[in-house]
């Protein structure tokens, strides 16, 4: 049995914690075992307590924002407390601004430094400072790297460069999100929803999601179709001020009886199946686990045309719609009224995008040749 050691978990219910905890639930531990680095230990991680149950370790390190010193002193004291005990290291990141686990880790001999990109954009505006800190990062990243992953081909590309890597896919447990239309009908009358045509986001409140122009979307549309509701789902993490504008927008349009706010949520999966039409107008993505947990459930999906044309993988559900015209967006929620739920298991597996067939790639990457016989057939 080998280890692992993964960095990139929040406290945030995200798309990059719920791709770990992915892998974590379907690995097989006799072979693979994850252990997990907080690496803003003020905070307790997302699914921590799963985490710990299964047998895994969670070591903790304070934030470098807090505290830049003890950070890296910790960093070191986790290393070398640890030294030979793990195959491999996986820094999961949105960006570059930090890559000192890898860089590190070479010293203190883990056999595999794996970066592992996970969007195509950044956040915010960059200054100066950062994209000097980053040219800096680059160097210390090729100096310790050993494999680059990505999502997405997108994704890969706007993090590495030439650089050679390898696309490791989003997957899902596709019969978690198959359409089931006795959950559909038990949470519509739950939520009060029984007459209305429903659509759907899921994401942090960021500059990336683009709330503001969702709600402006579907305050256009709702004038077409008086019967529409929309499901926003996730919540801000740490800059309060992209959920504030959202409530004040959906305020100031009059739209808090038919915008609702539901905060984290863990069944997802289930609140999928309340929906109609899911809708993400991100700025920029890498590849969004969401945006397949949606086509999995059989929704009708509308996406901006900044993310990745890798998403589509289902037939007929999915259109990109540009972010410069709000009559695109209603034009596709026009076409989404049209379309049926349908089981789309299939599709999404022969893409490489479940998780069972997923996983034994990941599991013949982390095992030595030697140790790769008897895999699962």
């Amino acid at each position: 049995m080998i280890k692992v050691l993964q960095i990139g978990m929040t406290r945030n219910i995200g798309g990059l914690e719920t791709y770990l905890m992915q892998q974590f639930r379907h690995l097989d531990r006799s072979k693979i075992i994850y252990d997990f680095v907080n690496i803003t230990s003020e905070y307790e991680i997302a699914f921590a307590d799963e985490i710990l149950s299964s047998g895994s370790k969670i070591f903790g390190v304070v934030s470098r924002h807090r505290s830049p010193i003890k950070h890296y002193w910790q960093w070191l004291k986790l290393l070398w407390s640890t030294r030979g005990q793990y195959r491999a290291i996986v820094l999961n990141s949105n960006g570059l601004s930090y890559v000192f686990p890898i860089f590190a880790a070479k010293f203190f001999g883990v056999p595999m430094r794996i970066m592992h990109s996970h969007n195509s954009g950044f956040e915010i505006n960059i200054s100066l400072a950062r994209r000097i800190l980053i040219a800096f990062n680059k160097i210390l990243l090729s100096l310790g790297v050993t494999d680059r992953f990505a999502c997405s081909t997108k994704a890969g590309q706007w993090m590495f460069g030439d650089e050679k890597f390898t696309v490791i896919n989003n997957a899902i447990d596709c019969k978690k999100f198959q359409f089931d239309p006795t959950i559909r009908a038990e949470l519509r009358k739950k939520l009060g929803l029984e007459k209305n045509f429903v659509l759907g986001h899921v994401g942090r409140f960021t500059f990336q999601k683009n709330h503001a122009f969702l709600i402006d979307v579907f305050n256009a549309a709702v004038k077409i179709f008086p019967d529409l509701t929309l499901l926003l789902i996730g919540d801000a993490v740490e800059d309060q001020s992209f959920l504030d504008e959202a409530r004040l927008k959906v305020k100031d349009y009059g739209l808090e009886s038919r915008v609702k706010f539901l905060g984290l949520r863990t069944d997802v999966e289930r609140l999928m199946q309340a929906m109609d039409c899911f809708i993400l107008p991100s700025k920029f993505e890498g590849l969004p686990m969401v945006g397949i947990e949606a086509q999995a459930a059989g929704l009708p999906c509308l996406f901006s045309d900044a993310i990745t044309r890798e998403l589509e993988i289902t037939r007929g559900l999915v259109k990109f719609i540009s972010l410069d015209s709000i009559d695109g967006w209603i034009e596709g929620i026009r076409g989404a009224r049209t379309i049926e739920r349908r089981d789309t298991r299939e599709e999404i597996a022969a893409a490489g995008y479940d998780i069972e067939r997923e996983i034994e790639r990941l599991e013949k990457i982390f095992l030595p040749p030697e140790r790769q016989l008897g895999m699962r057939n």
